[in-house]
């Protein structure tokens, strides 16, 4: 039995494999032989989510660490296999140490998902060091990051093609600039950018979203969203945002592909709303006046493209030029949203 199983042809073997939808079914297969094992774990470790706590130990019988451990084992290593990995959670030292030497041979590894991960220990951002080598994960495309130190940032957008980046904590103008030089490779391949951007003041923000616009012009840029930190501790009024907003839109026109746009200016606006009940409750007040600046920001600048719209804590899809309110976990500013995962 064993000699025909060894005798079958690798494509009709891959071919069967992927014919193979469940898990349960994939893990069974996989117990034939190692053949067999690196077959279904292309496609069962194709896509992995490691959810992590600081109780555990290398040393443990813990099914989560037996199986990072597997993943680059002598005999049936298959790091190389991983697509997509997203960590989250938190990791001792010995247990990042697993992970970065897990990363070490993902060479395949297309999306990486770090954003709630946190390497106990590692308060310099040193466990991004090995990112910042030209051949460690060579095949990414995809980075979901909480905060990255400038010389991680530089070394990725100038030597990958990145085509998803979101950074969640805010970086400074210098900062944007150096990872959209005219040498880094940025412009050539994104097509989703998510930042947070520290900002003095609301004209700083234009200045910068007419900044993005100029140097991803030619890109093939589908989504954009930008969340603007301002550095004055003064609140800013409704009246400023909406003009903030409005002057953003005829850069905006500039980027021929996109289709999905999120803005929004830290801290949230003053809105005087009506205490009359005939008026709706203020945040029905506030979410009629979000809509109708988002729905001049699309008519009077051209942006009729767009499928979907987001500012301050509201969305919506645009449909048949129609504003569709989706539900505030589906907002773009959300840490759990990943425009990614949706491309």
């Amino acid at each position: 039995m064993d000699g025909f199983m060894e005798r079958l042809p690798e494509e009709l073997v891959a071919y069967v494999f992927d014919c193979l939808h469940a898990d349960r079914a994939l893990s069974s297969a996989m117990l034939v032989n190692r053949q067999w094992y690196l077959h279904g774990a292309r496609n069962l470790h194709a896509r992995l989510v490691l959810n992590l706590g600081y109780d555990m130990y290398i040393d443990s019988d813990d099914i989560v660490l037996s199986f990072l451990q597997r993943l680059i084992s002598p005999t049936l290593s298959t790091a190389h296999l991983v697509r997509h990995l997203g960590i989250f959670g938190m990791a001792r030292m010995e247990v990042r140490d697993l992970i970065l030497a897990i990363l070490r041979h993902a060479t395949g590894l297309r999306s990486l998902d770090l954003h709630s991960f946190r390497p106990m220990g590692y308060e310099d951002d040193s466990f991004f060091d090995d990112l910042r080598a030209g051949d460690f994960l060579p095949s990414l495309v995809a980075l979901n990051i909480r905060s990255a130190p400038l010389p991680l940032l530089g070394s990725l957008t100038h030597t990958r093609r990145l085509h998803a980046l979101r950074v969640h904590d805010p970086i400074d103008p210098a900062a944007l600039r150096h990872i959209t030089s005219s040498d880094s490779l940025l412009a050539d391949g994104i097509q989703c950018l998510e930042l947070a951007i520290s900002a003095e003041n609301p004209a700083a923000a234009v200045e910068n979203v007419a900044y993005l616009a100029s140097v991803l012009e030619t890109s093939p840029l589908r989504a954009l969203v930008l969340q603007f930190v301002l550095g004055s501790p003064k609140l800013m009024s409704w009246s400023g945002f909406e003009d903030a907003i409005g002057r953003m839109g005829p850069y905006l026109r500039a980027l021929p592909d996109l289709n999905t746009l999120g803005l929004v200016i830290r801290p949230d606006p003053l809105m005087s709303v009506s205490g009359s009940i005939e008026h709706g409750s203020g945040e029905e007040q506030r979410e009629l006046m979000t809509r109708r600046l988002a729905e001049r920001l699309i008519a009077d600048h051209g942006l009729s493209r767009l499928s979907r719209i987001d500012l301050r804590w509201h969305g919506w899809r645009v449909w048949n030029g129609q504003l569709i309110a989706v539900n505030p976990p589906e907002f773009l500013r959300t840490p759990q949203s990943w425009l990614y995962t949706q491309l």
